[in-house]
């Protein structure tokens, strides 16, 4: 029975249907993904993905595109154009741009942070900004850009135990020179729990610290392949899977009538 109900999720949510939902404080927000995987098949092939939501709180549809990187390349060059294409399938199927952008960015290390901030997200923004302008939006595009990392070494306890799901650690031990902070998203029945570190590096979306931690906590639970929550917001998780299966099985980028759909399930 467990296993019969896990592959109707996943049908359901293939078919662009929402196996569940969470409770979203904001209106109009975009929530995007983006992860790169090294093929192991083709050691000359990277592939970057990402996939985005069309506002979780009046549509269950996505939106996901894959790019060729050179040999090991991290970073993307292309990422501005991919989201110009999910900027276009909101409007498409909403007929306005989203009011918010909540960009998470995974698989990047802390000695990459400083090319990430020159380059992604510098050139992010001003394509961002100049299409909002054409749009008629005076103020630009309101993004937090957040770089989501996994294999840290940090750990911590409340009382010799794990702490609870949803615990957020953003003070005395986080960094002064930025806007950082530690999530744990997940409880573990074995061993030490590990938080996941969130790297703010650009943020006008006018939300404070307190909402954007319970927004990014409220991602962790948005992940159909599992009925808790995962370590990552369900977008990167998506990401990641997507590039996965690119790098490892497809090996070119898929068709493009496939964007709207969670295939990569």
């Amino acid at each position: 029975m467990s296993i019969a109900t896990k592959v109707v999720i996943q049908m359901n949510a293939k078919l662009m249907g929402a196996p569940w939902t969470i409770e979203l404080p904001v209106r109009g927000l975009m929530t995007v993904g983006f992860d790169v995987c090294h093929s192991a098949k083709n050691k000359n092939k990277s592939f970057g993905a990402l996939v985005a939501t069309m506002d979780m709180k009046t549509s269950c549809r996505f939106y996901s595109s894959v790019n060729e990187h050179m040999k090991g390349q991290e970073l993307s060059d292309q990422m501005s154009l991919n989201m110009t294409c999910a900027l276009k399938a909101y409007r498409e199927h909403h007929g306005t741009l989203p009011e918010r952008i909540l960009f998470f960015r995974d698989g990047v290390g802390d000695g990459q942070l400083y090319q990430v901030v020159n380059t992604e997200v510098k050139f992010l923004r001003a394509k961002l900004d100049e299409i909002y302008k054409s749009a008629g939006k005076v103020e630009g595009c309101r993004m937090s850009f957040i770089v989501v990392s996994k294999r840290i070494n940090s750990r911590y306890f409340v009382n010799k135990r794990n702490p609870l799901p949803g615990t957020v650690v953003d003070d005395v031990i986080t960094l002064p020179e930025r806007y950082d902070f530690f999530l744990v998203s997940q409880s573990v029945r074995q061993g030490t729990v590990s938080p996941t570190s969130y790297n703010v590096i650009s943020d006008n979306m006018g939300l404070s610290a307190d909402k954007l931690q319970i927004l990014a906590y409220k991602m962790t639970h948005m992940y159909y392949n599992y009925s808790g929550t995962v370590r990552v917001p369900a977008v990167c998780q998506y990401a990641h899977k997507l590039a996965f299966l690119v790098a490892e099985s497809i090996n070119r980028c898929p068709s493009a009538g496939l964007e709207n759909q969670l295939y990569f399930l």
